[in-house]
């Protein structure tokens, strides 16, 4: 979930655009993103923890579009954990990049945890852009309610 704060100062342009990409992502696009990058770094499977690892990075290390979409499957257990049992029953905190690769082709598509993640990140943009507004309309009517202050004798 997004947070607006009542400062007026701009967020910066990686943040921003992060937040610009970040507003597109899906599970497709998402599990992707991460299998390129497994493929990239040699690696076969990835835990819950990785992509927490992953999602949090600081250190510039890490593409944005790759903390991006580690921080969509944070924000969508869900989602990690119907793509980690695709192949085995029973979730284990593991997922190799063979997971990814068909959650990237479609997978998911159609089934009620993608409805479900659909509908979370709906709500969330509501929820953020709602906050704007109030923020925006909030500051508005504060400068209206003080051209009408009259000064007291």
């Amino acid at each position: 979930m997004s947070t607006v704060s009542a400062t007026s100062s701009q967020p910066s342009n990686q943040k921003s655009s992060t937040s610009a990409f970040d507003d597109k992502l899906n599970i497709a696009k998402s599990s992707k993103i991460i299998a390129d990058y497994m493929k990239q770094n040699g690696k076969g499977a990835m835990t819950s923890q990785d992509l927490a690892k992953l999602a949090g990075d600081t250190s510039g290390k890490v593409p944005a579009d790759v903390s991006a979409a580690a921080q969509y499957m944070q924000r969508h257990p869900d989602v990690f954990t119907a793509i980690e049992t695709h192949d085995v029953a029973g979730a284990d905190s593991l997922s190799g990049v063979w997971n990814f690769d068909w959650a990237a082709n479609g997978g998911l598509n159609g089934t009620a945890t993608d409805a479900i993640a659909k509908m979370q990140d709906t709500f969330d943009l509501a929820i953020a852009k709602s906050a704007q507004i109030t923020e925006v309309t909030t500051g508005k009517k504060a400068e209206l309610d003080s051209t009408k202050q009259r000064p007291s004798n």
